[in-house]
């Protein structure tokens, strides 16, 4: 089977392709052929500079990339009871998706999707997914009629937190550049600043919830908006202690919760077409695909999620 892996981090120029032989499962564990995987920041971040301090599991080169997976079950050991051979799943499976088969354990962050959904797509929905949900749902506890900003609403993660928020009953403000207007309305959004003309800070004031998915210095002019005992929740930057206790706002460093139950209910509002998956753009399987595609998200900008496509 092709994998592609990193022999030192830089440019793209680092990767390169092996054939290894197919995978061989213990008692409990199964061999999915991969579908689809998503293209993140994540990993383009570690092949260029390698492990930042948030990432806990760390690798030694030459190592592979890729976090989240879609695919199906060809192969499963004597003991495994929740899966079968032939059944459609969806996973995270950390460094380690950039492979034509994965092993994986059953009782890991894998799921059965309904047969009926296109798996490709699917291969981009959890690490967009996941702290989407934990910032809205999990630590931000939106209820209806709340007031939600949601900074870099077009990205992967943005697109997701609008649709989770907009499904709790929120009334969604987003910032996204004007090109993406139409597309973030699309998703549920109420309100659009366009951040490369317009000033957040003049335009929003007194929201329950900030989404932060961006830079720092946003983050910083962001306490200003949330009313006294609001919330900020932010996967990409530590948020500011002191500012938060200035401004009276729970402010909080998430990372997806992985949790069965959250899973369920993002693969349920899927499955129900409450949620969407936009796919900007697919790539082959190959060593000159996987360097497009992160060239590409590179130079951005990123309307929703890059998907790497295997052979079928």
């Amino acid at each position: 089977m092709k994998k592609i892996l990193l022999r030192e981090y830089g440019s793209v120029d680092v990767l390169f392709e092996r054939y290894e032989a197919l995978p061989t499962i213990m008692e409990n564990q199964l061999v999915v052929k991969l579908a689809a995987t998503g293209v993140n920041d994540v990993d383009v971040a570690i092949r260029k500079n390698g492990f930042p301090a948030t990432v806990l599991s760390k690798k030694k080169l030459p190592h592979s990339l890729g976090h989240e997976f879609s695919g199906i079950v060809t192969q499963v050991g004597k003991n495994v009871t929740k899966f079968k051979v032939g059944d459609h799943v969806i996973g995270l499976n950390p460094l380690d998706t950039y492979s034509e088969n994965i092993v994986i354990d059953e009782n890991a962050i894998i799921d059965k999707v309904p047969k009926e959904l296109d798996l490709i797509p699917l291969g981009g929905l959890l690490v967009a997914a996941l702290p989407a949900w934990s910032a809205v749902i999990l630590e931000g506890k939106v209820k209806a009629n709340q007031r939600v900003l949601i900074h870099g609403g077009a990205g992967g993660v943005g697109s997701m937190a609008i649709q989770f928020a907009k499904n709790a009953g929120a009334y969604v403000i987003t910032t996204a550049r004007a090109r993406d207007k139409e597309y973030v309305e699309s998703l549920g959004a109420d309100e659009v600043i366009d951040y490369q003309n317009e000033d957040f800070e003049e335009l929003v004031k007194d929201v329950d919830l900030v989404v932060h998915l961006v830079d720092k210095n946003t983050q910083d002019k962001s306490f200003s908006v949330i009313k006294s005992g609001g919330k900020l929740m932010s996967p990409s930057v530590v948020p500011d202690q002191e500012k938060a206790e200035q401004y009276n706002v729970e402010a909080k460093f998430i990372r997806g919760d992985t949790s069965s139950e959250t899973r369920a209910s993002i693969i349920d509002l899927y499955s129900n077409n409450k949620l969407s998956i936009h796919v900007d753009k697919i790539y082959p399987f190959s060593l000159e695909g996987v360097k497009t595609a992160h060239t590409d998200f590179e130079k951005g900008p990123n309307r929703g999620k890059k998907i790497i496509k295997f052979d079928e």
